[in-house]
């Protein structure tokens, strides 16, 4: 194992030195959006696609307040990882 001192120099000793954002489509902005179909990908778009959050939808398939919460919350912690990796 690295002591703390020589892992620094290897892995930089700020966070935005440490932090990959890599694999993440787009890293840059708040939520995905498909090229082909323009369709945005938010945390919505993925709680549709999920059996356990089906009783967060409504019978015309709205979202319940407490989903659009999260999705909130969601793209707040983004926000912050994204100021963490230096990007905003």
């Amino acid at each position: 194992m690295l002591n703390k001192a020589l892992r620094v120099q290897v892995l930089g000793a700020r966070i935005k030195e440490r932090l990959s954002l890599v694999g993440n489509p787009n890293v840059k902005d708040d939520w995905y959006v498909n090229p082909k179909t323009g369709e945005q990908i938010d945390f919505v778009y993925f709680a549709r696609t999920e059996g356990r959050f089906a009783k967060h939808f409504d019978k015309e398939g709205n979202p319940s307040p407490t989903l659009l919460a999260a999705q909130q919350d969601r793209l707040e912690n983004w926000h912050i990882l994204q100021e963490l990796a230096g990007i905003k």
